[in-house]
């Protein structure tokens, strides 16, 4: 039951605009501010949110404050600047910061609001613009369990998941660890598409192939960190010699094509150092100890 429930919000850029309507459409009564996003503030009030001209006067409004601010650091100079806005927040109320921070900031901040009595916890949002107009974000949640359950109205109107990462700032660092894995990944497929184009392969061939390949029931997470690696089963079935081999082929393809492959190198780098560690016919997942030793 959402009927009544204030939230503030503050920062109404692309992703923070398409929240608050969401936060309309459930009930919510949702205070707003944002000292440069003009348009997006009156789009708000047009829709029903209600703009608070001061700062001392958005924070003291509700039980919830919610920042979609550029980072951990501007929101630490918002509440603890020069306008002292941390006095005016509610006793006992809750400050969920969704944007991507540095844990570091998150923990300062979590310590400086607790000895004001004041609930503090980091929920990253994942998904872009178009999942924040549809309502379907994932949120990854740091801080005390009991408090992110309080939050779980505002979570469900605004996504699909919640996850709690554990303590506070366990939600900043994972979504800065799970954008380092998607780019990554991205840079990866890319330099191996470029690869196999220069070779004659048709880019969407190769794309429609690495789908059916390198994701779902074939993507490494599914099929080898948590049944082999997290396990310490460690029994895939291919011998890490094998993989060597073959990485070894395409790094001979790339020079062969005159395709830059820095990323395809450093793989073969911790790959070779692997096999010289532990030999090559180890399981192939037990590469994994390359980052244990």
């Amino acid at each position: 039951m959402t009927q009544g429930i204030s939230v503030a919000f503050i920062g109404l850029g692309n992703m923070g605009l398409p929240m608050v309507m969401n936060l309309l459409k459930a009930g919510f009564i949702v205070h707003v501010y944002d000292s440069k996003a003009v348009e997006n503030i009156q789009i708000a009030k047009d829709n029903g949110a209600i703009h608070e001209k001061s700062l001392h006067d958005f924070f003291r409004r509700a039980p919830f404050i919610l920042s979609m601010l550029p980072n951990g650091e501007i929101l630490r100079e918002v509440l603890f600047g020069k306008d002292q806005v941390q006095s005016f927040i509610q006793s006992d109320a809750v400050v969920i910061d969704l944007c991507t921070a540095n844990p570091s900031h998150t923990q300062a901040t979590y310590q400086d609001l607790l000895a004001l009595n004041i609930n503090f916890i980091d929920a990253p949002v994942m998904g872009g613009v178009a999942f924040a107009k549809d309502a379907t974000l994932d949120f990854l949640a740091g801080g005390n369990l009991q408090i992110i359950e309080r939050c779980k109205p505002i979570f469900s109107a605004l996504g699909r998941s919640v996850t709690h990462c554990g303590p506070i700032g366990s939600g900043h660092a994972m979504k800065a660890l799970t954008n380092y894995i998607n780019a990554a990944a991205m840079m990866n497929v890319v330099e191996a598409i470029q690869i196999g184009k220069s070779f004659g392969i048709d880019e969407n061939v190769m794309a429609q192939s690495l789908i059916e390949t390198c994701t779902g029931r074939n993507h490494p997470i599914i099929k080898k960190v948590i049944p082999k690696i997290l396990t310490e089963k460690y029994d895939s079935g291919m011998a890490m010699g094998l993989l060597e081999k073959d990485l070894n082929i395409a790094r001979a393809i790339a020079l062969q094509t005159q395709s830059k492959h820095p990323l395809l190198d450093k793989t073969l780098e911790i790959l070779n150092s692997s096999v010289n560690l532990l030999g090559p016919s180890v399981d192939q997942t037990q590469i994994a100890k390359f980052w244990k030793v």
